[in-house]
């Protein structure tokens, strides 16, 4: 079963390696977007950040981290994502939008790197890299290939439906679709449990040196 999932995921990418490289390019246009609006505040906002992320960490260092709450809401910002991405994919309507949203969590990445880099100098380089990569790194690889197994999902419905040939192997694709789409919601759960349990734990000990002086 693995094995075949695996020939899946692969035959996806060799024969819809356009799509793949539409994904990532919307991602990382969303990141630029993320990072250059960031760039474009003035003065007095850019000070409002440093505020903002001392009244954090002078937080984050006198209480303790619900570990539990961020897990959930995690988990939850993750399933309305894909679910989101999943139902629409029956459509064409499924295309602008998982395009849309692949944008958006790249701006979301790159206007919190930005914010933080930003507002601390090297210790937000640090803070990103023990707050913000750890499960992102799952997150990032997961969201693009689920978004692109939605667009090749959304454009193959739309080729049948135009050919009258939509009946054909819709139940086997929908199910072999939705597989892979919980595989990877399920790795990108991992990457919830890392968030909320691991990530905290390196802030918090690191909580009181990244206040800015």
């Amino acid at each position: 079963m693995n094995k075949r999932y695996n020939d899946i995921v692969s035959k996806n990418i060799h024969e819809n390696i356009g799509i793949y490289f539409t994904v990532t390019l919307f991602f990382a246009i969303g990141i630029a977007a993320g990072a250059f609006t960031i760039k474009a505040l003035d003065s007095n906002k850019k000070q409002d950040l440093v505020i903002y992320l001392n009244n954090f960490f002078q937080i984050l260092n006198s209480q303790n981290i619900p570990n539990s709450q961020i897990f959930l809401q995690s988990l939850k910002n993750n399933f309305q994502t894909v679910f989101f991405i999943w139902l629409l994919s029956i459509t064409i309507i499924g295309v602008p939008v998982t395009l849309f949203v692949t944008t958006f969590r790249g701006f979301i990445v790159g206007f919190t790197i930005a914010f933080l880099i930003e507002g601390l100098g090297w210790k937000g380089l640090i803070f990103t890299s023990i707050a913000v990569l750890p499960q992102n790194i799952l997150y990032i690889p997961c969201l693009l290939i689920i978004s692109a197994f939605s667009l090749a999902f959304s454009l193959q419905a739309f080729r049948q439906k135009i050919r009258g040939t939509a009946s054909i192997g819709v139940k086997n694709n929908i199910l072999s679709y939705t597989v892979i789409v919980a595989v990877f919601f399920i790795i990108m759960s991992i990457g919830s449990a890392i968030e909320a349990y691991l990530s905290p734990v390196l802030i918090k000990s690191l909580a009181s040196y990244m206040i800015y002086q």
